[in-house]
């Protein structure tokens, strides 16, 4: 038997899938669109990449070699890669933290944090 509240119960949990599709496309649409950039200290090196690290571009001087020093070269990637990739996640949790009702303090809650919030979500629509 069908009680008289299961219709709207119904499209209660209706409209909690559509939000969380929405902010879900949002999440998808900044990760796959925001990217970081940094420059060596020696303006040598030029790199932007992902949300994730993924290189978009790399640009090395010609100078570079210069000074062939591969293990110098390998530590200055290294570094303007990961400034790159944190730039990006900082960017990243700044337009994301509006999606998530505790805000996002730190830039490594965007791997997780969408779920944790729709978990956190579904345990308060239990109870109500």
């Amino acid at each position: 038997m069908i009680s008289d509240g299961a219709p709207a119960a119904g499209n209660s949990l209706l409209g909690q899938l559509e939000q969380a599709d929405r902010k879900l496309r949002r999440y998808q649409s900044i990760s796959k669109d925001t990217t970081g950039t940094a420059q060596s200290s020696d303006g040598l090196i030029d790199v932007t990449v992902g949300l994730y690290g993924d290189v978009r571009e790399l640009v090395i001087d010609p100078r570079v070699y210069r000074s062939p020093d591969a293990s110098a070269l390998a530590d200055a990637l290294r570094e303007v890669i990961n400034e790159a990739v944190d730039n990006a996640q900082q960017t990243a949790a700044g337009e994301l933290a509006s999606l998530f009702p505790n805000g996002l303090d730190d830039p490594s809650g965007l791997a997780f944090e969408p779920f944790h919030a729709e978990v956190r979500s579904a345990r308060l629509g239990e109870r109500s």
